[in-house]
């Protein structure tokens, strides 16, 4: 199998056309909910679920590091290295996601405005987390949320749409999920192996270990960058 640069063209392209299949898809999905009675809360300066681990595959990855200016670099290079020191020890998943949560603070792609710099190339992940409830419940510990009022939130959702107890609507989660997968078998299918990770370590080895390019080389040079960066943890990055 010959590996090029345009390998890399291919899968960022894949990577594009999936995003404005799911934009569509999305922009339909809530015109008919609205249209019907439902409400959807998602909107300029909503940014509660900045604050939720975001992860994404490889090639999306990419597509976003190479939007990013030099001091935008920077600030995913410290988010990134505060979260590979922050998670050494930490095996669940649950964990991870709460101490991401409480710690990292909101993701270090959003503007001084509190509004997405990277939007035109934000990742599925991010297109398909479409709340039906207010912004406050997307930030929300509910670790730390009162029985009756966790209960009352429970009983408020419209369980014919959300991921149930999420208030995030599901199909569309589920849409997002099926389209990762898909770039993930066209990387397997072209590299021999996929990533996947959280975004902002994935963009920073892009950025600044040339993971691209350890990529086109297979998945041992790949694991090798990976490592060698800190970076080798399941929670962090996998390989598949």
């Amino acid at each position: 199998m010959t590996v090029t640069s345009e390998t890399l063209t291919q899968l960022l392209d894949q990577a594009t056309q999936q995003q404005m299949f799911l934009e569509m898809f999305v922009r339909s999905w809530v015109d008919d909910y609205r249209s019907g009675g439902g409400t959807v809360y998602c909107g300029k300066g909503c940014r509660n679920c900045c604050s939720l681990a975001v992860h994404t595959g490889f090639a999306e990855a990419l597509a976003v590091a190479r939007h990013l200016d030099e001091e935008q670099g920077k600030g995913v290079e410290k988010y990134a290295v505060t979260l590979r020191d922050l998670v050494q020890g930490v095996r669940e998943l649950p964990q991870y996601l709460r101490l991401h949560r409480d710690e990292m603070g909101f993701c270090p792609l959003l503007n001084a405005e509190g509004a997405c710099s990277v939007y035109p190339v934000r990742p599925l992940t991010c297109r398909s987390l479409i709340s039906t409830r207010e912004s406050a419940w997307c930030g929300a510990d509910f670790a730390k949320i009162a029985p009756q009022e966790r209960e009352a939130f429970l009983a408020g959702l419209d369980r014919k749409v959300v991921s149930f107890p999420s208030h995030y609507v599901g199909v569309l989660q589920e849409s997002g999920k099926e389209l990762e997968e898909a770039g993930a078998q066209q990387m397997r299918a072209l590299l021999g192996f996929a990533l996947y990770g959280n975004l902002g370590v994935l963009v920073h080895l892009c950025r600044k270990h040339d993971l691209a390019g350890a990529a086109l080389q297979g998945s041992a040079q790949a694991l090798r960058v990976i490592s060698e960066a800190g970076f080798d943890h399941p929670l962090l990055v996998t390989m598949t």
